[in-house]
């Protein structure tokens, strides 16, 4: 935790004073008096006096500021104005500089959010990165049943068409496929899978969106359709998709000594590419096994060193508990001990009696790892077992005490060959040609997703309960952290494109409401009036004080969610 704190304040202070050192600069350059220079708000922890400017930092690190001359966040009455600014000769106040001079200085520190971005990017892609392929790639994995994407016509596409009512009534083929590469939604083009979530999310549900994909049959041969869809609300969600996943590759971490998959060949690090000439990921290969005929052989295309070669296999017969992922957990306790439920689908919590933090401490008496239940499943199909579990308590126990259950479920007996799946990571380099262009293209796709954000809140295609505060970053700087420096680093960019984007917003006390009051002197041809202005401040106080308290309870939803099972 004293780390993620750590790590959480790190990136909020780089973020601050990249936003802070942009005024600064052009202030100075501007010929502007800057008084104080501080990262933190007040009260001032510690700092350093050098001409006239106090460069310090504050007790609370969750903002910071550059004190100018004449630009003044509270208005000050005639005598406080004088006995802080008396001293500044009035050409170097910021109200009395040049229209343009000040448009720059308020402007600036938005820019230099986005310069860091860039200059992130440039690290990251200079270096290489090891990535999912969900970040590199558009291809999708399982497609939901019932969804939009399931039964979305499928157009050969002609590069001189760009209507529905082009094209015939009777669509070549329909609903997408494991495997599909999205190429562009809307004419936008499409890098990561990210973005179709982003497309179907803000580009709302009252419209179709025209989406060209690239389809890979078995046999090699490649096709281009276009296809029109309209995202929905699927239940379980709170926005519109496509209702499809990012494609995984089925990696094999592990073959299993003794089952069918070891008897075949197949070795660990080849890919299966397609099974019974239906092309696959990790979750839809699992799928199709699990449901294969009992002693039926499954015909497998499998990646090998770049080289890909057929493998049959029969699967065997395993026992599973179905729609459950388990996780070792350990505490000095012993009735803590055990198999956690990090996850559950509802059919499973249904038929099982399980939940969500549950610990399964025993089987049939005995105390299980994970290796020994998947030992366990594959000599037990079919047979109904004992669980002992702990239920640990709710909020401290004050919605729910712990206690000790004791369940009868049955292993599902499913086919399986027996291996273990990883996940393949991608690694990406480009040349050195490439480096600033290429940054230049994930800050902006990070800037168009800002804005299609704000976008959707406006027209209500977008839920508010999906905006998060301190809390929210906290939590995604935490696992990014844990996760290595480059996935820190991605976040810390996109953080600070959100933060240049928000910042010009036209709500008081943001810089983008300075840019509003800007432009109106430059129509009226006169500055507004300080009552006017302080007026605006007032209400930018509440609106501000609004957002944070809507924020804080989205926060404060998500942990609830979280806590309780």
């Amino acid at each position: 935790m004293l780390f993620s704190i750590f790590v959480f304040i790190i990136v909020l202070s780089i973020l601050i004073f990249v936003h802070e050192l942009g005024h600064f600069v052009s202030a100075k350059l501007c010929n502007i008096y800057v008084d104080q220079f501080s990262i933190g708000m007040p009260p001032r922890l510690f700092g350093i006096k050098i001409g006239e400017t106090d460069y310090c930092v504050g007790a609370l690190p969750i903002g910071g500021y550059v004190k100018m001359a004449g630009q003044e966040d509270v208005p000050l009455d005639e005598k406080e104005r004088e006995d802080t600014y008396g001293h500044v000769p009035q050409e170097r106040w910021f109200k009395f500089r040049p229209l343009w001079q000040r448009y720059i200085v308020i402007i600036s520190g938005p820019f230099m959010n986005f310069v860091l971005a860039i200059f992130i990017y440039i690290i990251l892609i200079s270096k290489g990165t090891l990535m999912p392929e969900m970040e590199v790639n558009s291809k999708i994995g399982k497609v939901e049943e019932n969804s939009p994407a399931s039964h979305a016509p499928l157009f050969i596409y002609d590069e001189t068409k760009n209507n529905r009512k082009d094209y015939a009534e009777n669509p070549d083929e329909v609903g997408w496929k494991t495997g599909d590469r999205i190429l562009s939604i809307n004419g936008n083009p499409v890098r990561k899978f990210s973005d179709l979530f982003v497309n179907a999310t803000l580009g709302g549900s009252s419209e179709e969106h025209k989406v060209v994909l690239e389809r890979e049959y078995s046999d090699g041969t490649v096709k281009r359709y276009i296809s029109f869809i309209k995202p929905e609300i699927i239940e379980g969600s709170e926005l519109p998709r496509y209702g499809v996943a990012p494609f995984y590759s089925a990696l094999l971490k592990e073959v299993i000594k003794g089952m069918p998959a070891e008897e075949a060949g197949l070795k660990e690090g080849d890919i299966i590419f397609s099974a019974n000439g239906v092309l696959v990921d990790r979750t839809t290969f699992v799928e199709l096994t699990e449901k294969a005929p009992v002693n039926q052989p499954i015909s497998l295309v499998i990646i090998r060193n770049g080289e890909k070669q057929n493998i049959q296999v029969i699967p065997a017969t395993v026992g599973r508990l179905r729609g459950i992922s388990l996780l070792e957990a350990s505490d000095s306790r012993d009735d803590k001990k055990g198999l956690i439920v990090v996850d559950i689908e509802s059919e499973a919590q249904k038929k099982t009696g399980l939940r969500r933090k549950d610990i399964i401490t025993k089987i049939n008496g005995e105390y299980f790892t994970i290796e020994k239940l998947h030992q366990f499943e594959r000599e037990h199909a079919g047979e109904t077992i004992e669980l002992e579990v702990y239920r640990p308590p709710v909020v401290f126990g004050l919605l729910e005490k712990s206690s000790t259950l004791n369940l009868k479920v049955t292993l599902d007996p499913v086919q399986a060959i027996g291996v273990a799946l990883g996940e393949k990571l991608v690694k990406v380099n480009y040349p050195v040609s490439q480096w600033i262009p290429e940054a230049f293209k994930r800050s902006y796709d990070d800037l168009r997703q800002t804005i299609l954000v704000l976008k959707g809140l406006i027209v209500g295609t977008v839920s508010p309960k999906v905006l998060g505060g301190p809390i929210m970053i906290f939590d995604a700087t935490s696992k990014a952290a844990n996760m290595g420096i480059d996935w820190l680093l991605g976040l810390m960019a996109l953080v600070s494109v959100n933060l240049a984007v928000v910042n010009l917003l036209p709500i008081p006390i943001l810089d983008g409401s300075l840019v509003f009051i800007l432009t109106i002197e430059a129509l009226m041809k006169r500055p507004l009036s300080p009552k006017i202005q302080e007026r605006i401040q007032q209400m930018g106080f509440v609106i501000i004080i609004l957002l944070l308290l809507l924020v804080s309870w989205n926060d404060i939803r998500r942990i609830l969610s979280d806590i309780i099972p």
